[in-house]
């Protein structure tokens, strides 16, 4: 009998489709137009990802039934307030984090992913929509409700999985700040953990990710 795709794996498949799509399909248009249409099928693809796991969210029972995902969520004031909380502490992680890797790594402080996003932004700005909803939300349903849980199963146990999933949503930033991302990581898993629902960790890592564009839309205060 053929087994059957766990949700956590066809959630991660659905977020490797969304990245790797928009790669090929770029090529697809005249060379002086595919700065323009690379941007533009990304939030294309961003958005179907984004909607077709919210989909496979609700309409499915996730597999494996981890202990996070079969106990009841918190109350949805708990939820809301825990993910602002959770913002607020993602930003002072940030800032920790930051001073740590340039005074003991030699790490500059600034992050050429967010600064690269910053300036894309300017010129584009519908991409504000995949820095703050279709990202946080996809990379939430991966690497916390998927790969966090799906670990959870194993023998790497709650703490094993928190940091495996924690270092592989470092390392798909790609820009050498893997202690902040790191730790992001890993406390955007407590939040699930804390609250037993995902969108604790979304709103908070959605809230994050808005704040870190502020910059754009209000550069006098930033001077």
């Amino acid at each position: 009998m053929k087994r059957k795709m766990t949700t956590s794996t066809r959630i991660i498949f659905v977020y490797l489709a969304a990245q790797l799509l928009p790669v090929p399909l770029t090529f697809l248009f005249p060379a002086e137009k595919q700065i323009a249409m690379s941007l533009t099928l990304a939030i294309i693809f961003a958005f179907l990802g984004t909607i077709t796991m919210i989909v496979i969210n609700y309409k499915e029972k996730w597999t494996p039934e981890a202990p996070i995902i079969k106990a009841s969520s918190a109350p949805i004031p708990k939820v809301l307030l825990w993910g602002v909380l959770g913002f607020i502490a993602a930003i002072l992680i940030q800032i920790v984090a930051s001073l740590i890797e340039q005074y003991l790594f030699g790490v500059p402080i600034e992050s050429a992913n967010t600064e690269n996003l910053r300036e894309m932004t300017k010129a584009y700005p519908l991409l504000i929509f995949m820095i703050t909803v279709f990202a946080p939300v996809m990379e939430e349903f991966v690497f916390r409700k998927a790969i966090f849980t799906q670990l959870n199963m194993s023998r790497v146990g709650l703490y094993g999985s928190a940091v495996i999933s924690a270092l592989l949503f470092a390392f798909i930033h790609f820009d050498g700040h893997y202690l902040l991302y790191g730790s992001l990581g890993l406390w955007f898993s407590y939040l699930y953990y804390k609250t037993n629902n995902i969108f604790t960790p979304m709103l908070a890592h959605g809230l994050m990710n808005a704040f870190a564009s502020l910059p754009i839309y209000f550069p006098e205060l930033f001077q």
